[in-house]
């Protein structure tokens, strides 16, 4: 009896899991004619930052209905695709740079990446017809090394003309520039760069963002104050100082130049003068 009773119930099982089946393959053949068929596209694994560099680790492959994809999203047929074509598609975009946030588990899409090319870097952040110069900053020189690629400043120089401390001169040469780089520092480009680490030999990023070793920074000017500036570079007599504006002020002021004699009251500059001029030749 008791095994009449267990063939019934491996009979009824199997019917059981043939109905089943036959359920889920009716369920699957309704979803593909409605949703189109399954295909595996490449989404990110993590939320990735505007302008970051795509890794291995920040990318996957997840199955979707075909009606769910993205136009241009890299995208794969799962039957004819195994582990190690998955593996060599993750190495080969890895290292593109994404041009927008990609949040996760967002399908990943051609339009969302680039290479490291002529849409990132410095060129492409230059208006026509204008031109990049680069300037020497310190601490003092480069308002505390607090500016950074966007902002606006004036530059001033201070010229030595040879006749003394007195008669050394500063000027507002140029007003209302945009600062386009900070050492490596780039808008559009990873802030960030790839150094090797002299004791272990290991590759280690460092941000660029929060790095303040810089000692130059890139300006937007015209040809003629291109001139200008690498005329006063090229010079052991004049430094130039930046002074940081607020991004809204794009006034213009007309500053005259100034020498320390200005600095002092005019009858303390009468009194040096008189002084000077009654020392004897020769002393």
């Amino acid at each position: 009896m008791n095994s009449r009773a267990l063939v019934i119930s491996l009979i009824l099982s199997v019917v059981a899991v043939f109905f089943v089946r036959s359920y889920v393959e009716s369920i699957e053949e309704e979803s593909n004619r409605k949703y189109g068929t399954q295909l595996l596209v490449m989404v990110a694994k993590t939320d990735i930052k505007e302008m970051e560099t795509l890794t291995e680790k920040s990318l996957e492959y997840k199955e979707i209905p075909k009606r769910f994809l993205e136009p241009a999203a890299v995208s794969a047929d799962p039957r004819e695709k195994d582990e190690d074509a998955r593996g060599k598609d993750l190495r080969k975009f890895a290292g593109s740079i994404a041009v927008v946030p990609i949040k996760k588990g967002e399908q990943v899409t051609l339009n969302k990446i680039t290479e490291p090319s002529v849409r990132t870097g410095l060129s492409p952040q230059i208006a026509p017809g204008r031109r990049a110069v680069s300037i020497s900053v310190n601490d003092l020189t480069g308002v505390a090394k607090l500016v950074k690629p966007g902002d606006r400043v004036d530059v001033v120089g201070v010229i030595d003309i040879g006749l003394g401390k007195e008669n050394k001169y500063a000027r507002t040469f140029l007003q209302d520039v945009v600062i386009l780089a900070t050492g490596r520092n780039v808008t559009n480009n990873p802030a960030r760069t790839v150094e090797t680490d002299p004791f272990s030999g290991k590759e280690r990023i460092k941000s660029l963002s929060e790095d303040l070793s810089f000692n130059n920074v890139t300006i937007e000017v015209d040809s003629n104050q291109a001139q200008m500036l690498a005329l006063l570079q090229s010079s052991n007599e004049a430094v130039l100082f930046l002074t940081l504006r607020h991004n809204d002020d794009s006034e213009r002021v007309n500053t005259a130049p100034m020498t320390y004699r200005d600095l002092l009251p005019p009858d303390l500059v009468r009194q040096a003068v008189q002084n000077n001029s009654r020392v004897p030749a020769g002393r």
